[in-house]
């Protein structure tokens, strides 16, 4: 009983030391020149988002779990953000289903893949394009991802929850722009000449998506509409 005890302690003990290992390392495609690869971040609640390489142009991130299992890490991508990009639709037959890219910005899917445990080693170094290398993300947020380097006057709107001090002294063209620049970080192409003229001078905005409303995590959706509530009052 004891030994079987200590089995399991140790066995315990692996995992947890290689699952420590791999959190806060991202495996990498982005040396490769095969096509639409992603890379693979990994974080410490087990979550892993994997970001497409060479896909700026439209957005493309997917988000599930890993484990390990033996020599090998497992992943399991159970969601999919994939960006309207601007031209001609595209069509992609996935598993008995064909569906138009430029309309599924949001899909849940089922995709499995594994890892060798060896590339998360700190002495082991790869022979070809795919590496596993340390990233500074802080959060397992996919909609962190899907963002440009736009923050503008009010980042603070996609950072946390909004209350009715943060209105005091706003005048109603601010908060128009408050709202609309949670749009604007992921990169939405506004229809009204006034809020295009005024984001096309901004700093780090990029207008490349014609629908981003899949993309606003739970937290901008309540901000949004909280702004558009106060809005008439001024």
């Amino acid at each position: 009983m004891k030994n079987t005890l200590l089995l399991l302690l140790l066995i315990t003990g692996s995992v947890q030391i290689q699952a420590q290992n791999i959190a806060g390392k991202a495996y990498t495609s982005s040396d490769c020149y095969s096509g639409e690869d992603f890379d693979y971040y990994f974080f410490e609640d087990s979550t892993v988002l994997a970001k497409c390489v060479g896909c700026d142009a439209k957005p493309y991130i997917r988000q599930g779990k890993w484990t390990v299992s033996g020599k090998e890490v497992h992943y399991t991508l159970t969601k999919e953000w994939k960006g309207k990009g601007v031209g001609n639709p595209i069509k992609e037959c996935d598993i008995n289903c064909e569906y138009n890219l430029y309309n599924a910005l949001f899909s849940q899917i089922s995709k499995k893949g594994e890892i060798p445990l060896q590339l998360f080693e700190e002495e082991y170094k790869s022979p070809n394009c795919f590496k596993v290398k340390k990233h500074e993300l802080k959060k397992s947020d996919p909609h962190a991802m899907l963002k440009t380097e736009f923050l503008g006057r009010f980042p603070q709107s996609s950072q946390r929850p909004l209350s009715t001090s943060d209105f005091k002294g706003m005048m109603p063209s601010d908060l128009k722009i408050m709202r609309n620049e949670i749009y604007a970080r992921y990169g939405y192409i506004f229809k009204t000449k006034d809020m295009e003229i005024y984001f096309s001078k901004q700093v780090g905005y990029k207008a490349k998506m014609e629908n981003v409303d899949a993309f606003l995590s739970e937290l901008e959706q309540k901000n949004i509409a909280m702004i558009k509530k106060y809005e008439p009052k001024h």
